[in-house]
């Protein structure tokens, strides 16, 4: 409910320009009444099967809808005392927090405007139900959501979804960038590719973190899904979608215990039994390869078309090929089942034509948000 008096003197408040803003101040003792936002918080949950916790409202506003369990802040509580709170009020369900995923903002036609904290809750236990202001609970996959309530829990699902995957059906051009980092990017997402790994031997990280966020800003723009080759951190830093690892990084599992649900986890490979481990493990694709010899990948004998072949019969996640390929046999690469195609070299000249023909291979299609 809008302020009309002042609670120092009883006085009928005014509005005024202060700060550059419309303010409400008392004309008589001078007193200034802000408006603030009203401070809640949600919880993040995502199960084994990466599906997302969600509460069905039982009241207004949104009343019907869908959003995160999560409620306003009471007085001496902390946010993670909040959250933790609401959840076990909401669903049932007690929780531990694993991290803190960021702050959001958004509109309220009954609070003007609430201010959104928002945790990712793990280990959580109890027999989940319908608790405070909910009707439902239910697990979603992230292909499935329901219609949001809230704009703020909306923002907040996009930061974690699992649903920026790569499809079965693949992305056709998978385009690792090398020298000039920055150029590549923007030719290779202005001429629509789906995917773009920054691979960067340099060892300068301050130098690779600024790439890393300008490549984050033209990915975005272009609704491209943006991969870290090898640095966990500088992907974290940069937001990036995904990091991709190899056989010499750090243990798969490891790593996405410490990383925020929904990155993008994607792991070389060099042999059908590598494939089938990384499958195993949990990655969300393989590259495999090399398919032909490459100087990139000379401590690796080529494996060939026939065992790119084999793997894409073996396993169910996405494949992307990699090693040697150009656009004079990446035919017999098509065929044998790879979903994707990697170069690096073939990038480097000609990265716009390079990818719109690579992606005339695999059909239409973008990545959806």
């Amino acid at each position: 409910m809008a302020k009309t008096f002042c609670a120092g003197c009883g006085d009928r408040l005014e509005e005024r320009i202060i700060d550059g803003r419309v303010r409400l101040i008392c004309p008589s003792c001078g007193s200034v009444t802000y408006k603030n936002p009203i401070p809640a918080t949600a919880a993040v949950a995502i199960d084994s099967e990466r599906r997302l916790l969600l509460v069905r409202r039982s009241v207004e506003p949104g009343k019907g809808l869908w959003c995160l369990p999560g409620g306003f802040m009471e007085i001496g509580e902390t946010p993670e005392q909040c959250v933790l709170r609401e959840l076990k009020e909401e669903t049932g369900l007690d929780g531990e927090i694993e991290r803190f995923i960021g702050i959001e903002m958004s509109k309220s036609t009954v609070y003007e405007s609430v201010l959104v904290a928002a945790f990712a809750i793990r280990d959580w236990s109890g027999v989940w139900k319908a608790g405070d202001d909910a009707e439902e609970v239910r697990f979603f996959p992230a292909a499935e959501l329901p219609k949001i309530a809230f704009q703020s829990h909306l923002r907040i699902i996009e930061r974690v979804s699992t649903a920026r995957k790569i499809p079965p059906e693949g992305f056709g051009a998978y385009v690792i960038t090398s020298n000039d980092h920055i150029r590549i990017a923007r030719d290779a997402c202005g001429a629509g590719a789906r995917i773009l790994q920054y691979r960067d031997k340099s060892g300068d990280v301050g130098a690779m973190l600024r790439t890393a966020k300008e490549i984050r800003n033209i990915t975005r723009d272009h609704g491209t899904l943006f991969i870290m080759n090898d640095r966990i951190d500088i992907a974290l830093l940069a937001e990036a979608d995904g990091v991709h690892l190899g056989q010499e990084d750090l243990p798969l599992a490891e790593v996405r215990a410490i990383v925020p649900p929904g990155l993008i986890i994607g792991l070389s490979t060099h042999s059908l039994e590598q494939a089938l481990e990384a499958q195993e493990q949990g990655a969300d694709y393989i590259g495999i390869g090399p398919i032909f010899a490459t100087p990139t990948k000379a401590d690796y004998p080529p494996i060939g078309v026939e065992a790119l072949r084999g793997v894409a019969r073996a396993v169910s996640i996405p494949l992307v090929a990699i090693g040697g390929i150009t656009l004079e046999n990446i035919d017999p690469v098509v065929a044998a089942g790879a979903r994707s195609v990697a170069m690096v070299r073939g990038f480097q000249r000609d990265t716009s034509e390079v990818v719109q023909r690579i992606n005339d291979l695999f059909g239409p299609g973008r990545p959806t948000r």
